[in-house]
């Protein structure tokens, strides 16, 4: 795990920062966001918006962002997306789960780019 935690955190480094943010809540939601029932690892932009606070147009832009660095995917259409990890990106759950565990904010390693805490 920490091998691809590494690396993803690598691929983040190329990410500008708000789109590394984003990214952080999106894997929070994917797995513990409050819409339910949905499938593990989903997440929908009603629940993203409402835990990061952007305005729908910037969440879209990062949104695009985080799909062309393939970090994530999306499927359906406007207003019913459905959000997923990217298989690439999808050790970023262990990552977070590795984080509450140690209670590390999940945003210091994937946003900050701290790897320290994954040792």
């Amino acid at each position: 795990m920490i091998s691809k935690a590494l690396l993803l955190v690598n691929r983040l480094s190329s990410v500008p920062a708000p789109a590394r943010k984003l990214f952080c809540v999106i894997v929070r939601e994917a797995y513990h966001g409050p819409m339910h029932p949905k499938p593990a690892g989903m997440a929908i932009p009603a629940e993203i918006l409402e835990a990061c606070g952007l305005d729908v147009g910037e969440f879209y832009a990062l949104l695009n962002v985080l799909k062309n660095h393939r970090l994530i995917e999306v499927s359906g259409d406007y207003p019913f997306e459905q959000i997923y990890l990217h298989p690439e990106a999808s050790v970023a759950q262990a990552v977070a789960d590795n984080c509450g565990k140690n209670s590390v904010p999940l945003e210091a390693v994937l946003a900050g780019l701290d790897t320290s805490s994954l040792a």
